[in-house]
């Protein structure tokens, strides 16, 4: 799951719009903390809000399956502070580290890997550009693949042999230091969204066209004029059009 950096933006759109997403647990858990946090209820109360926005929003909700689950996700709301960032700023020192190196799949991977470093910073001032995010979900995220899965690897270690990034001493930690992370200078453009950044960075150098997913804002590929929603958003809209359909066939 990709990070989300307001979570009390992304609460509220939830709310608005009742989606569930494909992970509930984890909308309950933002959910959870919002309520206990921002409308300032109690465990019980936060329970029975998680509850109802279940039975209200999912279509197969069981109660009693779910009982133990939302109790716990309710115990835990108030032990975890929502995140408030609004945005990640990123300078032209970083990108001119980035662009220093080819070919863009590794700027895709790099430009990646600075945002998670600058968010760890963010949240620690301790950090100092760490990442323990894991590295398939960096290579997801920055829209890179590989042929062969020790690509992945030989990848990295030529961005460590330039110095941009670092490894773990330690045997068993695969995290990476980010080298070239600018905390100091100021921002050329901002990053709102986790969702695609290596998108967010093709966009950004201009090397292709994109557009926003017109339900999700979700960064895409306009491959034509007629691009409107994301592979996700397109399933739903699919599904829902499917259901209208046979509805009206059935006179319901």
């Amino acid at each position: 799951m990709s990070i989300i950096l307001n979570e009390t933006k992304q609460a509220v759109q939830i709310l608005e719009k009742g989606e569930i997403g494909s992970n509930p647990a984890s909308t309950l858990f933002l959910l959870g903390k919002y309520y206990n946090q921002k409308e300032q209820l109690n465990t019980e109360q936060t329970f029975y809000k998680l509850h109802e926005f279940m039975e209200q929003h999912e279509k197969n909700y069981n109660a009693a399956l779910w009982e133990s689950a939302i109790e716990d996700i309710a115990k835990k709301s108030a032990k975890y502070s929502l995140r408030e960032i609004d945005a990640i700023p990123i300078t032209q020192a970083e990108l001119d580290s980035i662009a220093a190196m080819t070919p863009v799949k590794y700027q895709k991977l790099l430009f990646t890997m600075l945002c998670y470093g600058k968010f760890y910073n963010i949240l620690s001032q301790h950090n100092h550009g760490w990442i323990n995010t894991s590295i398939q979900e960096l290579y997801k995220i920055a829209r890179v693949t590989v042929k062969y899965k020790k690509d992945k690897f030989l990848y990295l270690n030529d961005m460590e042999q330039a110095g941009l990034i670092s490894f773990s001493t330690k045997n068993d930690n695969l995290n990476i230091k980010v080298n070239f992370v600018d905390m100091e200078g100021a921002a050329v453009f901002t990053i709102t969204d986790f969702r695609e950044l290596g998108y967010e960075y093709l966009n950004y150098i201009g090397n292709e066209s994109f557009t926003l997913c017109t339900l999700c804002g979700r960064l895409i590929k306009k491959t034509n004029n007629k691009c409107r929603y994301c592979s996700d958003c397109a399933k739903i809209r699919k599904n829902q059009q499917n259901q209208r359909y046979y509805r009206e066939k059935s006179g319901k």
